[in-house]
């Protein structure tokens, strides 16, 4: 009996995890940015995320402090303080489900920036698993083209920073330490976030604030899993499994929101999922020859 590759495995379902604790993350989002500018949430993500982290390096001495890239996380803590801004705008202004598709122009172009910056090779099960996808997507989108076209711009700029920001951490994530990749752009991100949410800063309630800590915790999760993933599996792998947070979004949307996608989106699913499962038992028995 043929046994799949193990790193594989954990290394998706680390990825896996990291889409549980981001939908969680898109939730509180959600609700802050009914009140709070999406400025204002994105520094209160990450603000007391970057304090959670302290502690814990600081028990560990100077050396989870240690970097010979400052200019990396410069770079990276724009991406993510660019991504997660540009998503909290666009989450705020439709629906759980709606977002998260749009979101996933993210694995075409993870694909072809893995091609083009980390030189990967790219397998063309890989191609067909996004391909396909991005058709589901389209064929999801053309018939709420008027209702969501002015939402769409902000989700898509989203996609593109997210995407470049996983080249980053593939690129550097085994020459870097786990504690200075999420402490630097955790509090990278806040700082460059700071100024502005000062400018529109609304004072969170008490229920507010308890959702800002749920949040804090989230990001770190998020980006702890992520990290695992990336050190297991190549950027470009972790591409066909982002579908899987659709499902995630619909019972979120619903749940917590009230949402209702409509024939249209499920018919586009229906196009997406199928295929995305098949890539990945094929990609994972293939896997177990290496």
């Amino acid at each position: 009996m043929r046994i799949v590759n193990r790193h594989y495995l954990c290394g998706v379902m680390w990825f896996i995890a990291s889409l549980v604790a981001c939908q969680g993350n898109d939730c509180i989002m959600k609700f802050l940015s009914a009140r709070l500018a999406p400025i204002q949430v994105t520094f209160l993500r990450f603000a007391p995320a970057a304090f959670l982290l302290l502690p814990f390096m600081l028990a560990s001495g100077q050396r989870p402090f240690h970097t010979k890239r400052p200019f990396l996380h410069l770079l990276r803590s724009a991406m993510l303080f660019s991504a997660v801004t540009f998503w909290c705008y666009g989450l705020s202004r439709t629906s759980m489900p709606m977002a998260v598709l749009t979101n996933f122009a993210m694995p075409l172009i993870l694909i072809v920036l893995a091609s083009i910056v980390l030189g990967e090779r790219i397998p063309k099960w890989r191609w067909a698993a996004t391909a396909i996808g991005f058709l589901g997507i389209a064929v999801i989108f053309k018939p709420h083209g008027d209702v969501y076209h002015w939402a769409l711009v902000p989700l898509i700029l989203s996609a593109f920073c997210f995407a470049l920001l996983d080249v980053l951490n593939r690129r550097y994530a085994n020459s870097e330490s786990m504690w200075a990749m999420l402490f630097y752009v955790f509090m990278g991100t806040a700082l460059l976030a700071a100024i502005p949410a000062a400018y529109c800063w609304q004072s969170p309630t008490a229920a507010e604030w308890f959702l800002v800590a749920l949040m804090a915790v989230g990001a770190n999760l998020l980006s702890f899993c992520s990290m695992r993933a990336l050190r297991l599996i190549e950027a470009s792998a972790t591409a066909p499994y982002r579908y899987v947070e659709f499902l995630f979004s619909i019972v979120t949307g619903y749940v917590f929101f009230g949402e209702i996608i409509s024939r249209t989106t499920l018919f586009g699913a229906a196009i997406i999922l199928p295929t995305t499962v098949l890539i990945a038992i094929y990609e994972a028995r293939n896997s177990s020859k290496k």
